[in-house]
């Protein structure tokens, strides 16, 4: 297949935006265009195209893309990559970046995982070999094993980021920083890298302590009192066999 030297990206989102500082910093000649607008004669001549949109949106791009010649990817981690057929290219994949991305936020390119898939072994070959020019980490998956890492970082990444908040404004309510709870949000990372995190469980509803439990409930604001009742039940279900 033909080198990628020249790349289209089509959004203006977040991935967008750091896809377009990574590839220049990696010496790609590189253009930016908004998926609204009638797409540039740029893209159809690119050797790389690089659909950065929502996910409802990825499949009504690559419709306007059809007649493109080079190689097409999404970047979405839970929308297979057969949704970019109509665009006739004969050659599409993914390139989905595995980290939360940020306009103006600095990241660490080198260790941002990249993964890739393509539609012929040729495209899965050239599309590995251009991740390991942006990155040092890359891992080739499939549309389905792509969709359980999706699902997976919702669970890492996610719904810890909301606790994370709640947290902060339980604090808030007794003018306590939130700063004072880094060293254990890091210590519950530390410890979750390196053991099965079920095997290093913590904490009251693991203790099975229903007075505490009681207690901090009283504390909670309805919807705290939700998410802390559904999870306790979860751990002292999960360390509990007879549950």
């Amino acid at each position: 297949m033909k080198a990628i030297e020249r790349v289209c990206i089509v959004g203006r989102g977040n991935v967008a935006w750091h896809y377009e500082k990574l590839f220049t910093q990696k010496g790609f000649s590189c253009c930016v265009v908004s998926s609204r607008e009638a797409l540039s004669p740029v893209c159809f001549e690119a050797d790389l195209v690089i659909i950065a949109v929502k996910d409802e949106a990825i499949a009504e791009v690559a419709q306007k893309l059809k007649g493109m010649k080079g190689l097409l990817v999404h970047t979405s981690g839970f929308v297979s990559t057969d949704c970019l057929q109509s665009a006739e290219s004969g050659a599409y994949g993914s390139l989905y970046p595995l980290q939360t991305l940020k306009k103006g936020k600095q990241t660490d390119y080198n260790s941002l995982p990249l993964c890739t898939y393509g539609n012929t072994e040729s495209v899965r070959k050239q599309l590995g070999e251009l991740a390991l020019q942006l990155s040092s980490v890359h891992y080739e998956l499939s549309d389905e094993q792509r969709k359980t890492l999706h699902l997976a970082a919702v669970f890492c990444n996610n719904f810890p980021n909301h606790l994370f908040g709640i947290a902060r404004e339980i604090l808030q309510k007794d003018d306590i920083p939130f700063s004072i709870l880094f060293p254990l949000m890091d210590a519950t990372l530390e410890r979750a890298k390196q053991f099965d995190p079920f095997g290093v469980q913590t904490g009251p509803a693991f203790r099975q302590e229903h007075e505490i439990m009681r207690q901090h409930k009283e504390r909670l604001s309805q919807d705290e009192r939700e998410i802390y009742e559904i999870l306790s039940k979860k751990i002292i279900k999960k360390h509990n066999k007879d549950i």
